[in-house]
């Protein structure tokens, strides 16, 4: 499949369970309080905090090796097997002292249902990894949607029958079983559970290092959580946590879609041309083209669309997710690091980075947390900021670009920012930057942002407007009758 076919079929799997998600997170919001949002929000830092023990990465490690040579497959997992028994053990144990470890007894109920729906990792595993490496997105697309729906209706129909804080963690046994019966149906012939430890080392090897990359990002993040939540209560987690998590259904469903396929396809041309460099420049031009004007746009109506979305009683929620589309903002422009530094084979070097931001990032964030949500988020700004500093000389050399190549896509990428946010910025300066800025004019805004956008587009002449017209082509060609 291209990668042109792939992203098509990826983003528009991930565009409906983004909607569905979407949706449903409103109708969450309104069902159940910032307090029960704050409680499974615990949990979930718990979860995330003891995960980085167990987070070897190992699926990327089966999509980005050149040949699979027998028994890898059994090997690797056999190792994700054992990583995903002490997880759930560890969760387990945990469960039976969240009142003093986490500050939140009823944590501990829904810790124990997490640790019985993590075990499915153990079924999904090389199905859901060799159906990335072949690139089959049409079918990962179905499970995607599937399992966010699962979720999602689950969670209201739950939490409708008055299961609170507990509606989520139910919900994701229901959603489990259900990507783990897709996983079997969709990747049959890449099902197995021989076990392995023949050429553990190199599984091992990378394993660690991606344990110590994506490891301390998730630490750092779910850290952050802990410590706001025992600093400041477990409701004003669950205010930050409602714009972490808007924030990052928006991140992971948008930019995280388009990089998985891209790394895939980055996999792809290394092994078969040994060179990447086009294919990653065109990807980094249409994300950030992409992606830029929506943070932004978010960061202005960030008022506006949460007493729209979620009520009156989440608008404390509203700077903070302001603050935290800024930082995402930050991020995408050193953004596909990862793919870059898992390909070249320098996740070790990545690792001692990732370790440098934690050592920064986390006492910036407490300081934060000492005054008010709002400080803790802007913390996370300046943690955007350093990585920014340390990523971007690597992504020019692992990439081999040249000193002009990534400051030509932040100058077009800016001037389609520009034009797509400043409706906004004019209208939330003309109603004072009020939440109660009139629906019809929010609209107007998004409207006239985005055709300003597209006139952009064609102006510049950007990467995005081949895109565009193939699109508009395939809609005209699907209207002919025969």
């Amino acid at each position: 499949m291209s990668v042109r076919r792939s992203i098509a079929w990826a983003l528009s799997g991930q565009f409906i369970a983004f909607a569905v998600q979407f949706g449903g997170l409103i109708v969450i919001s309104r069902l159940l309080s910032p307090r029960e949002v704050g409680i499974y929000a615990i949990a979930m830092a718990a979860l995330g905090i003891i995960q980085v023990f167990t987070t070897f990465g190992i699926a990327s490690f089966i999509v980005r090796e050149t040949e699979l040579p027998p028994g890898t497959l059994e090997t690797a997992f056999t190792v994700n097997a054992v990583l995903v028994v002490c997880l759930s053990t560890l969760l387990a144990g945990l469960s039976f002292a969240a009142g003093p470890v986490l500050g939140a007894p009823e944590a501990g109920s829904v810790l124990r249902v997490l640790a019985i729906s993590n075990l499915f990792a153990i079924v999904n595993f090389r199905p859901a990894a060799m159906l990335q490496r072949e690139m089959q997105f049409k079918l990962l697309s179905v499970i995607t949607v599937m399992n966010v729906s699962v979720q999602t209706g689950s969670t209201i129909g739950f939490a409708l029958m008055g299961a609170s804080y507990m509606s989520t963690a139910y919900a994701s046994l229901l959603s489990g079983v259900t990507v783990m019966v897709l996983n079997l149906v969709f990747g049959r012939r890449h099902v197995g559970f021989s076990v392995s430890l023949s050429g553990w080392r190199p599984i091992i090897v990378f394993g660690l290092q991606m344990m110590s990359v994506s490891g301390v990002a998730m630490l750092t993040g779910r850290l952050s959580d802990l410590l706001l939540g025992r600093m400041l209560g477990v409701t004003a987690l669950g205010l930050y946590g409602r714009a972490s998590q808007l924030s990052a259904i928006i991140f992971d469903n948008l930019y995280g879609t388009a990089t998985r396929v891209v790394f895939a396809q980055l996999s792809k041309d290394y092994r078969d041309k040994g060179d990447w460099r086009g294919t990653y420049l065109r990807s980094f031009a249409m994300i950030t083209a992409f992606m830029w004007p929506f943070l932004l746009g978010l960061a202005i109506l960030s008022q506006p669309a949460i007493l729209l979305l979620y009520g009156e009683q989440w608008l404390p929620a509203a700077l903070p997710l302001s603050a935290l589309m800024v930082a995402q903002f930050i991020g995408v422009a050193f953004g596909m690091n990862w793919e870059l530094f898992v390909l070249r084979g320098e996740t070790g070097r990545q690792a001692r980075y990732e370790v440098s931001r934690l050592v920064l990032g986390v006492p910036i964030f407490v300081v934060g947390c000492v005054f008010n949500i709002v400080a803790a988020a802007l913390a996370k700004i300046i943690d955007a900021v350093i990585g920014l500093v340390v990523y971007y000389p690597h992504v020019r050399r692992l990439a081999q670009l040249d000193a002009y190549a990534v400051p030509r896509i932040y100058r077009d990428s800016a001037r389609l920012t520009l034009a797509a946010v400043s409706p906004a910025a004019v209208a939330m300066t003309i109603y004072g930057w009020s939440p109660h800025m009139p629906l019809s004019v929010v609209a107007a805004t998004v409207l006239l942002g985005i055709l300003l956008w597209l006139g952009v587009i064609v102006a510049i002449r950007h990467p995005l407007l081949d895109e565009l017209r193939i699109v508009a082509r395939r809609l005209r060609s699907s209207r002919i009758v025969p």
